[in-house]
């Protein structure tokens, strides 16, 4: 696998507005399905099927390929707003991702985001959360975490590795990137 290869399976997904992160998720199954033996391919597949992952930040890979070495592939499909949480989120993704490839057991590890919603790559807001998606500034180090609405404060996310967000259109409305950690 590597990142032209998922560009040419998310360009071959029609997105519309209509769609919701789990759309997104199964067509993407389908698609890899399309190229990969089905018997290896495995949605929402829980950490704790594999020894020693225990302490992660989250308890669910979104896809996994268990394909000669094992892939793993989080998704993110911000429709709703809510930006810099979302934001966030896809940070912590990202060190997840870490997580997963440091433990030895994954060899490669994919972000990957779509969305319409233009206030993500573009906006007045420059700096924070907003400066690595919209100025290019390079995803590494101490994040913190924006304060939502809830006024919940969480610890910021230590990345480890040095990683930029290089937005593509997809269609009309939309555009993604793949972060390949």
């Amino acid at each position: 696998m590597n990142i032209c290869k998922l560009e040419t399976l998310l360009k071959k997904i029609n997105f519309d507005s209509y769609y919701i992160e789990a759309t997104f998720q199964f067509n993407l199954l389908m698609e890899l399905a399309s190229i990969y033996n089905r018997s290896i391919i495995f949605p929402e597949r829980s950490i704790e099927y594999y020894d020693n992952l225990s302490n992660l930040t989250k308890k669910r890979i979104d896809i996994v390929l268990e394909y000669n070495n094992n892939i793993a592939i989080e998704l993110k499909m911000p429709m709703n707003g809510q930006v810099p949480v979302q934001m966030f989120k896809i940070i912590q993704d990202i060190k997840f991702l870490e997580e997963l490839k440091s433990s030895k057991k994954f060899f490669e590890c994919y972000s990957i985001v779509v969305t319409n919603d233009k206030k993500f790559w573009c906006g007045k807001t420059k700096d924070g959360i907003y400066s690595y998606f919209r100025d290019n500034k390079t995803i590494t180090g101490k994040i913190d975490k924006p304060i939502d609405a809830n006024k919940t404060e969480k610890p910021p996310c230590e990345i480890n590795g040095k990683y930029e967000i290089q937005w593509k259109n997809l269609n009309d409305d939309f555009r993604y990137f793949i972060i390949e950690i």
